[in-house]
């Protein structure tokens, strides 16, 4: 029997079946809490192990080793900011924390992309984010009936009290990460290939995105929906149609309009510029007021290290009166100043080279192209490295898309996908 079940085992087909669940469940988990998500992580780090062997690991990971080596870079920015803090406890919660930023992409990037499927990860990502959504409606559906007087509590729903942060409150999750998580499936569904099927069906196309489309407004994540609107202009003025270009001006009154029923999210949009077209949004006064901060310490090259930035940000709220910012002891909200403050011109640059070499190597083909868009306009509204889920989203998803839109497999991902399109 012993004898049997290791002979089974050594088959391939079972250790594929195991590392294609295992990857499926990570990314299902990815919008759900932080503790499922990390076992989960290593049940997809233990079924590749099991699928490939060392040779034929570091074999796939020479294709992918410049990736590798500016993901490894990034993470090595953490370890030069514990070398120049005083606070290194802090610094060491940091490297704990992006520590995935060399496992995911270590992971991914040794396998070949005949690995994965696009088209399943993208329907296990949809499956885990509706699942979240489920959830977080069920705890909000429980609040408004068992209140004194459920019929006026319903009315609370297009409110402050059951949207943003309230909306994750059953998730412990970050309102614009999940925003940017849902952006990055609805993206998928609406331009990549696989499901061209789909969208010929309007009906159904609208029925299955509407959902996710109202969760996005509840999570009144400005950053999150500023990428959906640039992304679907962007993909709308790449092939300039007139019918198109309505959808978009419909698309952008419908959120006019949701933005006055959800009035937390219209305040939130209106407090970024006034009608003097001046800039009032409630984190810029809040960079220029650690930049100030920052300058004084001349710390331009190397930056002042990673533990001990938090209370540089500290400082600069109390100068500046930011009461809240303090109190809650916000970060920068923005992943160019945090590597500013805490890396120097080094941490910027390296994260920057980062970036543009996803954009050479993927030619921003597909969704490379969504990811690489919301990825730099998200590190301008919070900092990507500060909580684990953002460091997941950016590990899997940069390792992900340089495999799968690489330049020597393009030609083979077109022929893919029109043989994909022929059998359905």
């Amino acid at each position: 029997m012993i004898k049997g079940i290791k002979s089974y085992w050594n088959n391939n087909t079972p250790r594929r079946i195991f590392f294609e669940t295992s990857t499926y469940l990570f990314v299902a988990t990815l919008p759900l809490w932080d503790n499922l998500n990390t076992i989960v992580l290593w049940f997809f780090v233990a079924s590749s192990i099991f699928l490939l062997s060392p040779k034929v690991r570091l074999q796939n990971l020479k294709k992918n080793k410049i990736a590798f080596y500016f993901l490894v870079a990034l993470y090595l920015l953490f370890i030069l900011g514990w070398v120049f803090s005083t606070n290194v406890k802090d610094a060491l919660r940091d490297m704990e924390r992006t520590l995935t930023l060399v496992l995911i992409p270590f992971i991914i990037l040794s396998h070949k992309r005949e690995d994965f499927n696009l088209k399943r990860i993208y329907i296990s990502f949809g499956t885990g984010l509706f699942i979240g959504m489920v959830i977080c409606w069920a705890y909000i559906i429980e609040s408004i009936l068992t209140n004194a007087t459920p019929w006026v509590q319903a009315g609370y729903f297009f409110k402050w009290i059951y949207n943003g942060w309230n909306a994750l409150k059953p998730l412990d999750g970050h309102p614009s990460y999940f925003a940017v998580m849902l952006v990055i499936f609805i993206l998928g569904v609406i331009r990549m290939p696989e499901f061209i099927h789909l969208r010929k069906n309007k009906l159904k196309l609208i029925l299955l995105l509407a959902p996710f489309f109202l969760f996005l407004i509840e999570t009144s994540s400005r950053i999150g929906l500023i990428c959906l609107i640039v992304m679907i202009a962007v993909t709308i003025f790449r092939k300039l149609e007139l019918k198109k270009i309505f959808y978009l001006i419909g698309f952008v009154a419908l959120l006019a309009i949701l933005s006055i029923k959800f009035d937390y999210l219209g305040s939130k949009f209106a407090m970024v510029v006034d009608t003097q077209g001046n800039v009032t949004l409630d984190r810029y006064p809040r960079w220029i007021a650690i930049l100030s901060e920052f300058k004084e310490r001349g710390n331009w090259v190397l930056g002042i290290g990673t533990g001990d930035a938090q209370a540089l940000y500290d400082l600069s709220y109390s100068k500046g009166n930011f009461t809240i910012a303090l109190n809650n002891h916000y970060n920068a909200h923005n992943q160019y100043l945090e590597f500013l403050v805490s890396n120097g011109i080094l941490g910027i640059f390296i994260y920057s080279m980062a970036l543009l070499f996803f954009l050479w190597k993927t030619n921003l083909k597909g969704e490379a192209m969504s990811f690489f868009i919301i990825i730099t306009l998200f590190s301008f509204s919070e900092s990507i490295f500060g909580i684990s889920k953002g460091v997941f989203i950016f590990a899997f998803f940069y390792s992900f898309f340089v495999l799968w839109y690489s330049g020597k497999s393009l030609k083979l991902n077109q022929n893919e996908a029109k043989e994909r399109l022929c059998v359905e």
